[in-house]
């Protein structure tokens, strides 16, 4: 099986591919075009923009008629015109449906990619937020689809290789499409409140047991987009003045969220586990489980029974359903995967 880079790699050169025969089958064609209406002008001594117009119905054959009476040698070039136009147009013509229909199986292909998704998540909106929610996505291999009314972002989002849905995400059909009824969890990213808020009753309708995360451009709208059915509602604004505010009074730890967040040159990150039933971790208290010495990760949470604990004692007690919340680099967090049940991607 190949690798997403050499798949991307190879749609890549498929995309090149189609753009060098589109390109072409119109050099061909203005070629034919330019010969002609030089072997009028040159033969015939017409005006350009006779000969032109006689080069053109003579390859489209409309049966105008001649624009003035051909000299014999006019009559051979007007014949040359004729096969060598008539041969050219039945190739591009089939190279130009193959392409169509090269096109339509690309986008065949995708809608069955979404129709097969289960467990995803649906962005909605591909604007500055939902980028940055959907590069966070593709570095955690976290499957998803887009939604984006804006036909040039959508195009970009095919582009770089996402499933993207083109259409209303306020819409039920297209939330349909997406497979909402199968997803795990939606990101309303769009910077219109409202919209946000219809996304939130259409998603929670279609499937209740969703989670919603949304953004709220006005601190009014958080409350409303709660009682919508938003798990989380996250303002830029006052993340941005709080994380600004923090940069000036506290800027050790503004570097340190750097670090673990935005930094992959230092490979550290926070993580989220959940404790199966089969985890050795299951009965054992925080000391006893000694999990900086097996797998180098730090426990900062753990959220126990809807109970978020932070800064867990050593005789802290794990059960069965625990998360985990977790500090370290991608190969700790990989191994107290394996200790919490798991085997983390």
């Amino acid at each position: 099986m190949s690798s997403p880079k050499s798949a991307a790699r190879l749609k890549r050169l498929h995309k090149r591919n189609i753009a060098r025969r589109l390109l072409r089958d119109i050099g061909a064609v203005a070629v034919l075009v330019l010969i002609g209406t030089c072997g009028f002008v040159i033969l015939e001594h017409w005006r350009i923009l006779d000969a032109l117009f006689m080069t053109v119905i003579t390859l489209t054959t409309v049966g105008y008629g001649e624009v003035r009476p051909l000299t014999d040698t006019g009559k051979i070039f007007a014949m040359f015109v004729i096969f060598a136009g008539a041969s050219t147009v039945v190739y591009v013509l089939g190279d130009m449906v193959e392409l169509f229909v090269s096109f339509n199986f690309e986008l065949r292909r995708m809608k069955d990619q979404i129709s097969r998704l289960s467990g995803h998540y649906v962005v909605c909106g591909w604007g500055r937020t939902g980028q940055e929610v959907t590069e966070h996505f593709l570095l955690k291999k976290i499957p998803f689809v887009v939604i984006e009314a804006d036909p040039h972002l959508a195009k970009r989002a095919r582009d770089a290789e996402l499933l993207v849905i083109e259409g209303d995400a306020t819409s039920d059909e297209i939330l349909l499409q997406a497979q909402i009824k199968k997803a795990a969890g939606v990101i309303c990213g769009l910077p219109d409140d409202a919209a946000n808020t219809f996304i939130v009753l259409s998603a929670k309708e279609l499937n209740s047991n969703v989670t919603i995360v949304s953004r709220a451009a006005n601190p009014g709208s958080e409350s409303k987009l709660r009682r919508a059915g938003a798990k989380m509602v996250i303002s830029p604004y006052v993340i941005a003045g709080r994380r600004m505010a923090t940069a000036v009074t506290q800027p050790l730890v503004t570097e340190f969220l750097d670090v673990v967040m935005h930094a992959p040159e230092y490979d550290l990150r926070i993580d989220q586990l959940y404790l199966s039933e089969h985890s050795v971790l299951v009965g054992k208290s925080l000391k006893d489980a000694n999990i900086k010495q097996q797998s180098g990760a730090m426990i900062l949470a753990v959220n126990q029974n809807g109970k978020l604990i932070t800064n867990p004692l050593p005789d802290h007690v794990f059960n069965s359903g625990d998360h985990l919340i977790a500090l370290g680099t991608e190969e700790e967090l990989k191994k107290l995967a394996a200790l919490a049940g798991f085997q983390k991607a």
